[in-house]
């Protein structure tokens, strides 16, 4: 009889040495699920200062990974060719194509000309940041509305003298480190 209370005695020590361990699993695993977290918030904070220093520079490249149309209509294009820059004052806007010749000679259009208008609002909350500016050039005066995320992703929205829209997505990046070929400008 003793022998089995000492057995049953063993076991319920067992079980509850047990439960403790998966106890202690359980708060370490949530320990690296909050430093995953907070590492990735970091991160992220990061990120959007060095996305607020760039737009705040006015020396940035919008390179075009994809352009689309208001109706959805997406077109994956070469970010060399497909860009919006901002230097300073002066705005080049480009489209262009690896074949054929266009105005531009890159099988496009480019617009260089003046930024007339400049207004950066941030959200610190969400960590994003809305560019709207307005570029006057030779061949006509265009709208830009840019939604720029921490990690530097962009969508632009290009309006213009005529209906319809043009929505250029991708990164942007310093003047410096940009590889965007700019085309002759009418």
């Amino acid at each position: 009889m003793k022998t089995i209370a000492i057995i049953i005695l063993g076991m319920f020590l067992a079980t509850g040495l047990s439960a403790q361990e998966n106890k202690s699993e359980q708060e370490a695993g949530s320990n690296k699920k909050t430093d995953k977290k907070e590492q990735r918030e970091a991160l992220l904070a990061q990120q959007f200062n060095e996305a607020k220093a760039l737009v705040s520079s006015m020396r940035f490249v919008l390179e075009a990974d994809f352009l689309s149309n208001q109706y959805g209509y997406r077109s994956y294009v070469n970010s060399n060719l497909n860009f919006i820059m901002v230097d300073s004052t002066q705005a080049v806007i480009q489209t262009g194509r690896n074949t054929g010749i266009g105005y531009n000679g890159v099988g496009g259009i480019t617009a260089k000309g003046n930024i007339t208008t400049w207004k950066v609002t941030t959200n610190e909350k969400n960590k994003t940041m809305n560019v709207e500016m307005s570029v006057s050039s030779i061949i006509g005066y265009f709208r830009v509305l840019m939604n720029v995320s921490a990690d530097g992703r962009t969508t632009a929205t290009l309006t213009g003298n005529y209906a319809g829209s043009l929505i250029y997505g991708g990164k942007l990046v310093p003047l410096d480190q940009s590889y965007a070929f700019k085309g002759s400008s009418l």
